[in-house]
């Protein structure tokens, strides 16, 4: 093998990534947080009085749990999904979540 020297392995001139980071930086830190999260998509179809399709509005609805030896929940819904994920991370940060104390788990085989 010939050795080769580390500016040929590694180019200084552009830092190291480990692909495109696609989620919003709300959703990574719920996340990380240890929430488990959704995003989930739907179109009102708003229509006049004689039925016509006046205008489609988005609805982007994004929800998370999380299990602590009790179950939280937390939703919320915006125009946008980033929206969505900011408002759920300000529900959560606030403590506007769903909690139920009793869960039941499954025993094992």
């Amino acid at each position: 093998m010939v050795a080769m020297p580390s500016s040929v392995r590694r180019p200084s001139q552009r830092s190291r990534q480990h692909g495109a980071v696609l989620q919003p930086a709300d959703r990574r830190h719920l996340e990380r947080a240890g929430w488990r999260t959704t995003l989930d998509f739907r179109e009102n179809h708003v229509r006049g009085l004689d039925g016509r399709l006046l205008r489609v509005e988005p609805v982007w609805i994004a929800e998370a749990e999380r299990y602590d030896g009790e179950v939280s929940v937390a939703a919320a819904e915006a125009a946008t999904a980033e929206e969505a994920w900011q408002a759920l991370a300000a529900d959560i940060a606030s403590a506007r979540v769903r909690t139920l104390q009793r869960v039941r788990i499954a025993a094992g085989r």
